[in-house]
């Protein structure tokens, strides 16, 4: 397999040459000085060692993104037990079951799965808001790197106090999340400035080049030579996807084998078992400040968009009305998007439901030891399931939307499964533990390969220069959609206590999923992108 990062002689050529002409243009700062390395992505992307720094980016970021959507909840599902009481008493909750536990939420009580839910539906609705502010000014800004290396740092440090909050009291329950809420906010700051490299390196290739067209050639011949560029761009960015997503999962693995090592070597009291996870927390949180100042220091800068006139502060604003008025410009990226919205919706939602489910069922507390392996595991399917996605994708004859339908068909079967046990009178849908395991290898392993399928199909259809924007447009109207999710499942948890209910809804949204991605015309929204960034290319010579 060649290497993700070189180029093919002629592209480097058209690369050298543009780096040039881009290093003439280079804007020059208030203090009169220039920035050497603010030049065009095309031209300062394209190298091997930006392309690995960028890859420890990801990896710094896994270990903490791992602990806040696993072992945070955990913790306080645990806490939200211990303090919770049985409805209509003061009896302490049981731990294993049909648990019926009750915890003080605002001036009411909900059930204590519920307010881990609740909680979740707060948490990504202050991420949305936070998310659409900065994806408007993100490609206007020469210093995407100083705010992507500043919100990895931030988000590795929030996760630190937790080793320290191991008291069975409500201050400390309270403060786990507040904390876990601006986890959440600043995860998805991160997540849009992250995301938005990757049509930049699979630019870098030379896909916006334009190609000679061959004096003597056949009739047909320019088409075919689109369709096979248009494959390899596919390719390029599923090297860029999957091993930017493998990385960071392998960072999730990092501190989710320490988290294991804690679990089995410190001992599982039933009653304070999760203080395990907060150490573990703590650490990932360690790992990810290290790695992600190392990462900035060599990762390099690209110079922005001139900024348009206006206000600064109404500039998001504006450009999210204009990115939906763009809709006619770019009709199969924004159904695309939708489509991935509500399938990474479901995703979610029904993750967060399996993991309480888990515990709940073999038990709170004693089951902590095989917790950690369990979600360990599922971080284990997911890279093989990313990595044989990326060796068979480029030999196999599949559409990459047949892809797509054969994910989508599993990840269904896996929330279907768990609607079957809704009865008391079955005796399967998630009530013993081998169904949890089988559950864990196909939703991940299939869900990894398709969200790296996702963000692949996705960059091939943005425009040049809107690539934040676009990114970020995903991550908001995931965040927009992503709080009614938690919202509905806590309230139906509420009135049920079954944590199998609050799966039903999310076969519903994976069904829309699926219904977009057959109606998204895969290649006239890469072709679409490519006019776009050409035309863009003529104004700009014409206003040089």
């Amino acid at each position: 397999m060649s290497n993700p990062t070189e180029l093919p002689a002629d592209e480097e050529a058209k690369t050298a040459a543009l780096a040039v002409t881009e290093t003439n243009s280079l804007e020059t700062p208030p203090n009169g000085t220039m920035f050497q390395d603010q030049l065009k992505p095309e031209s300062v992307l394209s190298s091997k060692k930006a392309f690995l720094s960028w890859l420890l980016l990801c990896y710094s970021t896994g270990p903490t993104f791992s602990m806040k959507t696993t072992y945070i909840p955990a913790a306080i599902q645990s806490m939200t037990n211990l303090l919770g009481h049985e409805p209509g008493s003061l009896k302490a909750c049981a731990r294993r079951g049909a648990v019926r536990c009750v915890i003080k939420f605002g001036a009411n009580e909900v059930d204590y799965n519920s307010y881990v839910l609740y909680l979740l539906a707060i948490a990504r609705a202050i991420e949305g808001i936070v998310t659409i502010l900065l994806s408007g000014v993100a490609d206007y800004s020469h210093y995407r790197k100083v705010f992507m290396i500043t919100t990895i740092v931030l988000f590795g440090a929030l996760a630190t106090p937790y080793a320290g909050l191991t008291d069975r009291s409500f201050p400390h329950l309270t403060v786990s999340a507040v904390l876990f809420c601006a986890m959440s906010s600043i995860q998805g700051v991160y997540g849009t400035l992250v995301a938005s490299y990757i049509p930049l390196f699979m630019r870098a290739s030379g896909w916006y080049t334009p190609r000679v067209r061959l004096q003597d050639a056949r009739d047909g011949q320019e088409e075919f030579e689109g369709a096979q560029a248009r494959k390899r761009f596919l390719a390029k960015g599923a090297r860029v996807s999957v091993l930017g997503l493998v990385v960071s999962n392998i960072g999730a693995i990092t501190a989710l084998l320490i988290g294991v090592i804690i679990a089995y070597t410190k001992g599982t009291a039933v009653q304070n078992g999760y203080h395990n996870f907060l150490l573990a927390v703590t650490i990932a949180g360690c790992i990810t400040i290290v790695l992600g100042l190392a990462g900035g220091f060599v990762i390099p800068s690209v110079k922005g968009k001139t900024r348009p006139p206006g206000l600064l502060i109404t500039l998001s604003a504006r450009r999210f009305y204009t990115l939906l008025r763009s809709i006619r410009s770019y009709p199969e990226a924004f159904k695309f998007c939708l489509g991935w919205v509500l399938w990474n919706t479901a995703w979610a939602n029904f993750n967060s439901v399996i993991g309480l489910l888990f515990r709940e069922t073999l038990g709170i507390g004693a089951s902590d030891p095989e917790f950690t392996v369990w979600t360990f595991t599922g971080i284990i399917f997911a890279v093989l399931g990313s990595l044989s996605w990326l060796f068979i994708f480029p030999r196999a004859t599949f559409a990459i939307k047949t892809w797509a339908y054969g994910f989508i068909g599993i990840q269904a079967a896996c929330m279907l499964w768990g609607t079957i046990g809704i009865s008391p009178n079955v005796t399967i849908g998630y009530k013993h533990r081998p169904e949890f395991w089988i559950e864990q290898f196909l939703f991940f392993s299939t869900a990894s390969a398709l969200r790296c399928l996702n963000r692949v199909v996705y960059s091939s259809m943005l425009p040049r220069g809107r690539e934040a924007q676009f990114f970020g447009l995903e991550i908001t109207l995931d965040l927009a959609t992503g709080w009614v999710g938690p919202l509905v499942q806590g309230a139906i948890q509420q009135r049920t206590g079954n944590l199998r209910w609050p799966m039903l809804p999310n076969l519903f949204l994976i069904a829309i999923a699926a219904a977009l991605y057959v109606w998204t015309d895969v290649e006239k929204g890469m072709s679409d992108a490519e006019v776009a960034s050409k035309e863009g290319d003529k104004e700009a010579v014409g206003g040089a």
